[in-house]
């Protein structure tokens, strides 16, 4: 299980944080790797996510 606390990206084009419950777009990009969008649709690293930070 990775250490990130994410439940994982499903493939819809979703993520949610499995500590918190956050939730926004996200994919697979074969060139830039794991994208994540924030609920404002900001891009940005999976590890930059800050849990309980809505």
């Amino acid at each position: 299980m990775a250490s990130s606390g994410f439940a994982g990206i499903s493939l819809a084009g979703t993520w949610e944080c499995g500590s918190c419950g956050a939730t926004g777009a996200g994919w697979y990009d074969e060139d830039d790797g794991l994208v994540l969008h924030d609920e404002n649709n900001q891009p940005f690293q999976p590890d930059e996510h800050e849990c309980g930070e809505a």
